[in-house]
């Protein structure tokens, strides 16, 4: 039986390695063994580890001690496959827990159903809260997942697109009770077969992805999972709406997009270039058009009625057919003038003049089309056809707007049925995706539009920009963005590094600013970042400038960040500029890094509490765009805890925008059916926060949390970045595999910002990725434990506990610090120190670092009064 049946029921058993890999199988005749002897032995000894646990680890690895390279290059490839094959069949598993949760008959109390969009309005309206309120919630909603190419999945897309047919099979398998004995034998082949492609084919690159590849898989991940997914998002939402007595969404409503950093995101890493990123967004732009052309061409063979149709539909086709003359159509077809009808085709086209919605759709065909050979000719830098390039697309009313009239027309006529398929389907896509799949967000640090201005005023003998204080380059900003003068003279002499960054805003300015999403300045500290890329965008002739999100990374940073935003508030261009709108970015991997988790955790709440007020104050609405990492220690987690350590308000509108990590894309979609589940999972999360916001934390939590934060920064920071002879950067680079992880093919930029310095110009991803290969976590939990136990020390246990209970921030933060700790491996931590580590002063650091671990699981496990840990979530 195949190790992806394994959760059949309730995930009580993995099929051993061995007996996959060797067809040992129960129940099975014996199959050929395709491993080495050694890699065999290996595998068994996994299988008595267990069950035995920790004392059969001696005997593993004095074993592998012995094996050949090649073996165990093998061992490790066969424990890989299954791993990854059992996380793909407990993500299934998921799935089909969550359906049987909603499908009882009474869920009022299941937690899991609580997660699903029935379950919660169910509760929401026991509590008291109008079904009309939740509607509402609902329908302002708007939620942008952004997909970052930070790290890159690891895994190759052949190998990831397997694993998707894995989980297909897998569905169907669910519903054996009505499969014939030879249907459920040909899903077992199925299965196997697949499992037997992806051994035979190697997993990981053996190049490292470029830009454009990155962006190339995001797309194709969209494509393949969201595209599909979108219509029965929208149908559940409806379907539950339905069941509290409240009409459905909007035909029309626009709560989820998509958007990308692949391909934009130029911070640090010199492979993105303009030239990059114009490639990215015709390729989007490309592949989202082919798209709507084959929905369309298939919507004209589902809208063939005849008759009368409304008014506004008639005028539409007098006025598109007014702009046609007597010309080729996609595939040869020749349309001419008729003076009844505006239009008339011919026999070859198939459209009657008495088919009306047939018409209007032949038009919008022909203009997706056009955009579609246009985008194709950009891409390969070939002549484009000028009658072409006049009817592109660029704008998603262009699209929506005959859609929407079709729609409109089939409901007066009586035809909702019919209106309610494919066509709204397609409306509902033509809103998410837009005119490119995925609008492009831009990200540059502060540093590099800071050169580019020194540059210009440098050359024109006003001075040097980087040395004016924040005062003088504001006003000086300021003026030169009002000036109705050029700035930029033709002849600029500039390094390579500034003639990258005027091209990347002169490229800004030739695309469809509905292709774009916001253009990010990571390491903001003042608000001159915020107005030099306004004044750089001027420059580069961009004529609706692209919105602006500042991004504060660093703990000094967050508690700088309201002073910043009110700074620019204050400036009168820029609040007349941002009509009332304002994107704020907050960085949690770096935050982490740079404090740790308390710090990190309560900053970033803070912060967003004082920007709100600044918000207030001048009449701004702040929408926060979370760029929360994959794992836990770098702000990820479970959306339902993340988003409850948000302040009330921060996501009053509904408003929520976040990064989806290049390395947990695949898990939030694997299949269209997870695609669907993850949707589902971020609307509910922010439907319950909006509804229902958590409480204000009284005077004594702040008071506490601030301390802990305080003093778990103070013991961190002294720690990492402040040790002795460097004594913690020696462990690290000795201790953990960062220089292996370097030198992997799992991204397109480098893991350092710069080619020099220490710990702190690491990135974050490296920092979290080194730490969890030895399983010491050192990031979430440094500092931590300590916090705690002085608290405890101090008599302060039942007011942490009291924290516990009551504030949701302080729950949600320690419940995915739990998480987190129950990943954590000290004896495996151990024995990888004494593999690495030689020197004595670096084995006592070791030796302390452990203890840490030890008295943050200890403290963490006291305030919630368990056990053990991970029994709030034993799933």
């Amino acid at each position: 039986m195949s190790v992806l049946r394994a959760h059949d029921q309730d995930m009580q058993r993995v099929d051993s390695p061995r007996s996959k890999w060797t067809g040992e199988a129960a129940g099975e005749a014996e199959g050929p063994t395709i491993l080495p002897r050694s890699v065999i032995t290996l595998l068994d000894l996994v299988e008595e580890y267990k069950s035995k646990g920790q004392e059969v680890f001696a005997k593993i690895s004095d074993y592998v001690a012995t094996m050949e390279p090649s073996d165990l290059q093998v061992a490790g490839r066969v424990l890989m496959d299954t791993l990854l094959q059992a996380d793909l069949a407990e993500s299934h598993h998921r799935l089909r827990t969550i359906k049987q949760a909603v499908s009882e008959e009474d869920d009022s109390a299941n937690d899991l159903a609580s997660l699903t969009f029935k379950g919660l309005m169910k509760r929401l309206v026991g509590q008291g809260v109008k079904p009309e309120a939740i509607r509402e919630a609902l329908s302002n909603q708007k939620i942008e997942l952004v997909l970052t190419a930070h790290p890159t999945e690891a895994q190759r897309r052949s190998a990831l697109k397997k694993h998707e047919d894995m989980l297909g099979y897998l569905k169907s398998y669910d519903g054996k009770d009505t499969l014939t004995p030879g249907q459920l034998q040909g899903l077992d082949d199925n299965i196997k077969a697949v499992q037997w492609s992806c051994w035979r084919t190697n997993t990981v690159r053996r190049t490292r992805p470029t830009p454009e590849g990155e962006a190339r898989n995001g797309m194709l991940v969209i494509e393949d999972t969201v595209w599909k997914a979108l219509p029965e998002y929208y149908r559940r939402i409806d379907r539950c709406l339905r069941r509290i007595g409240q009409p459905p969404l909007p035909y029309g409503a626009s709560l989820f997009k998509m958007s990308s950093w692949m391909g934009g995101d130029r911070d640090g890493n010199p492979n993105v270039t303009w030239q990059t990123t114009k490639q990215v967004v015709t390729l989007l732009r490309w592949r989202i058009v082919e798209l709507y052309y084959q929905e369309v061409d298939e919507l004209l063979y589902e809208l063939s009625m005849t008759g009368e149709t409304s008014e506004e539909l008639q005028r539409e086709i007098e006025a598109v057919s007014s702009m046609w003359s007597a010309e080729t159509v996609p595939g040869g077809k020749v349309c001419r003038p008729d003076a009844r009808s505006g239009v008339h085709w011919n026999f070859h086209t198939g459209v009657a003049a008495d088919e009306p919605y047939r018409r209007l759709l032949m038009a919008l065909r022909r203009r997706c089309w056009r955009t579609k050979k246009t985008m194709e000719a950009m891409y390969m830098d070939s002549p484009v056809e000028p009658d072409f390039e006049k009817e592109v697309i660029t704008s998603v009313d262009e699209l929506a707007r005959p859609l929407e009239i079709i729609y409109r027309s089939l409901v007066e006529g009586g035809d909702e049925v019919v209106a309610n398929g494919r066509l709204l389907n397609l409306i509902r896509r033509v809103r998410t995706f837009g005119i490119s799949m995925a609008c492009l967000d831009v990200r540059q640090e502060s540093d590099r539009h800071s050169e580019a201005l020194d540059a210009l005023t440098t050359y024109l003998g006003l001075g040097s920009y980087t040395s004016w204080t924040e005062q003088q380059k504001c006003d000086w900003l300021v003026k030169e963005i009002e000036s109705k003068r050029p700035l930029l003279p033709e002849d600029l002499p500039c390094s390579d590094i500034v003639k990258e960054v005027i091209a990347t805003y002169k490229t800004i300015a030739e695309l469809p600013i509905e292709a774009l999403g916001a253009y990010c300045i990571s390491m903001s500290r003042a608000t001159s970042d915020v107005l030099a890329v306004c004044l750089l965008q001027k420059i580069g002739g961009v004529k609706k400038f692209m919105r602006v999100s500042p991004l504060f990374e660093t703990r000094d940073d967050l508690i700088n960040a309201p002073k910043v935003i009110d700074a620019a508030f204050s400036v009168p261009w820029y609040k007349q500029h941002i009509q009332g709108k304002q994107e704020v970015m907050l960085g949690y991997s770096d935050s982490v890094k740079d404090a740790g988790k308390f710090a990190s955790t309560w900053e970033l709440h803070v912060a967003m509490e004082k920007i709100l007020e600044v918000g207030k104050k001048h009449g701004v609405d702040v929408t926060f765009f979370h760029g929360r990492g994959g794992s836990i220690g770098r702000g990820g987690g479970p959306p339902h805890l993340t988003l409850l350590a948000q302040p009330e308000g921060s996501l009053a509108r509904g408003h929520l925008r976040l990064t989806i990590q290049g390395e947990t894309i695949g898990r939030h979609f694997a299949s269209a059916e997870v695609a669907e589940r993850t949707l589902e999972r971020y609307a509910t999360a922010v439907l319950r926060h909006t509804v229902t916001p958590p409480p204000l934390p009284s005077p004594e939590f702040r008071a506490a949390m601030q301390e802990l934060a305080d003093i778990s920064a103070a013991e961190y920071q002294k720690t990492v970045f402040k040790s002795e002879n460097d004594i913690f950067v020696r462990f690290f680079h000795t201790y953990t595999p960062t220089s292996e992880l370097g030198q992997m093919n799992i991204g397109s930029r480098p893991a350092k910002r710069r080619n020099y310095g220490g710990i702190d110009t690491l990135r974050a991803i490296p920092w979290i990725f080194a730490w969890t290969q030895t399983r010491l976590l050192l990031p979430v939990w440094l500092g931590n434990g300590l916090a705690l136990q002085k608290y405890i020390d101090d008599g302060k246990l039942p007011l942490l506990q009291k924290m516990y209970k009551e504030w949701p921030m302080f729950q949600s933060m320690m419940d995915l610090i739990d998480i987190e700790l129950g990943k954590a491996q000290p004896d495996l931590a151990k024995h990888y120190e004494a593999k690495t580590v030689k020197d004595e002063d670096l084995k006592q650091l070791g030796q302390h670092l452990r203890n840490g671990l030890q008295q943050a699981i200890t403290n963490v496990l006291l305030i919630k009064g368990s056990d053990k840990l991970l029994t709030k979530d034993p799933v």
